[in-house]
Order: C-alpha cells, then sequence, then structure tokens
C-alpha cells in the first residue's frame, strides 16, 4: 500500500471519499399512523453508496424496499432521520425544488415499465428533456445506440418484447445523466435471455461510475451485485458485501 506523503496527501484522499458518495442516510425512518397504531414501514436505516456501487435491497412483499425506493429516489419524504442526496439534505427542500433535484440527479426503472404507448422508442426516452424544458437530440442518439435500439427507434413500444421496452425504460432513465439510478424489480417481467442483457447493461453502468440501487425478488440478479441488504418488516437483518 502506496504510504501518503503529507498532511495534504491525506486531506486530499478524505475529500475525494466524499465526492464520491452519493447517497447518504442516517438513521432513516418512515412512520405511518393509523388511528393510534404506528406502523413503521422503515426504521433505523443507514446506508451509504458512492459512485460505481451496485447494490441490492431484498425482502418479502412489504418488507420495506419500495418504501426505501421512494425515500431516496425523493418520491416521499422520511419521517425522521438524515437524507443527503449528492451532498444535499433533500429532506430540506421544498416541493417544486425537491422535482427539479430529482429529474436532474436520480433515474427511474420500473418493473412495469411506464412507456407512453403512442410515443415512439425515440419519444419515449425524450420524455424526461421535454419535462425539463431542454433538447438533447444527440445524447438520445447516443443512448438509443447503447441499448441496443437503433433499428426500433421509431416504433411504437407494442412492437418491442418486454426486454425491448425495459432497454427503453433504461435509456429514458439515463437521458438526464443522472448520478444514482433505482431500479424496482427490472427483470421480474423478462424471460431469461432478456433479463441477462439487462443486468449485463447495468453492470456496464455500474463499471462506468454511475451508483445503482435494486430493489428485487430475484437472489440471482442480487448475487450479482456488490452487497445484498435484506429487509424484514422496515429493518436491515443483513447486509452483505459481496
Amino acid at each position: 500500500m502506496q504510504t501518503l506523503k503529507s498532511e495534504t496527501d491525506a486531506v486530499a484522499v478524505a475529500h475525494s471519499a466524499v465526492a464520491d458518495v452519493v447517497l447518504r442516510a442516517k438513521d432513516l425512518w418512515r412512520t405511518y399512523h393509523r388511528g393510534s397504531e404506528e406502523i413503521h414501514a422503515l426504521a433505523e436505516l443507514s446506508l451509504t453508496v458512492r459512485a460505481g456501487d451496485m447494490i441490492s435491497v431484498v425482502g418479502r412483499t412489504g418488507s420495506g424496499k419500495t418504501t426505501l425506493l421512494n425515500l431516496v429516489g425523493c418520491l416521499d419524504r422520511p419521517s425522521r432521520g438524515v437524507l443527503e442526496v449528492m451532498g444535499t439534505d433533500v429532506t430540506r427542500l421544498r416541493e417544486r425544488d425537491l422535482v427539479r433535484f430529482r429529474r436532474e440527479h436520480i433515474g427511474f426503472i420500473f418493473q412495469l415499465f411506464y412507456l407512453i404507448p403512442t410515443l415512439t422508442v425515440r419519444e419515449n426516452i425524450e420524455l424526461p428533456l421535454i419535462f425539463a424544458r431542454r433538447s438533447d437530440p444527440e445524447r438520445v442518439a447516443t443512448l438509443i445506440e447503447r441499448v441496443g435500439l437503433t433499428k426500433s427507434a421509431d416504433m411504437l413500444p407494442v412492437n418491442l418484447d418486454g426486454g425491448g421496452m425495459q432497454r427503453v425504460a433504461i435509456a429514458r432513465a439515463l437521458v438526464n445523466r443522472p448520478n444514482l439510478l433505482l431500479a424496482d424489480e427490472p427483470t421480474g417481467r423478462l424471460e431469461h435471455k432478456s433479463r441477462d442483457a439487462i443486468v449485463e447493461l447495468l453492470r456496464e453502468l455500474r463499471a462506468e461510475g454511475l451508483a445503482i440501487i435494486i430493489a428485487t425478488h430475484d437472489r440471482s440478479l442480487a448475487e450479482q451485485t456488490d452487497r445484498i441488504i435484506e429487509l424484514r418488516d422496515g429493518r436491515v437483518v443483513s447486509d452483505k458485501i459481496l
């Protein structure tokens, strides 16, 4: 191991480590109230995710996987705890600012794809740019080629198989150049060959420095990530680095 030459080197290394942190959650809770009863959908969760990490979150239905994705994806707010994305305390952002922040830093992939059936592949991928009032045809073209849909760019989603539709969803999630990619059961509706292709694409994105969190029931998918976090009743019961 190389020895640091000076205090300046040590400070530089420390700053680099901090700069690599994409997500920091500390003692995160999400509590709902049903009458006088408190239901903890997520409790005491702490997590640090750095650029290039690919983490899977596993657990039975109702264990808290989707709640976690909703919180770190800024779709919901924690009841208490610290939640920082790219060094910003997102719990303090006003709703309008939160929408903008989410659009600029976080990409989402869903099991059901949520493509607009009347828009072409290209138009579906462009959609986040339209919402952001931006135009970047070069970025869209690059992503279409990256996910292997060049020949399908002007087709409607109905003409694609499940793997093709998920590739569109991934390209759409990447078009705004997010720092964090969240995937909720991204291979759950895919046959084996398409599933393997999507996993390989996610691994390539991880290697390029994108931070990825995947919620899944698929243990074979989870075992291809860097770290498996298992939730039960909203709490971490296992945290395994692979």
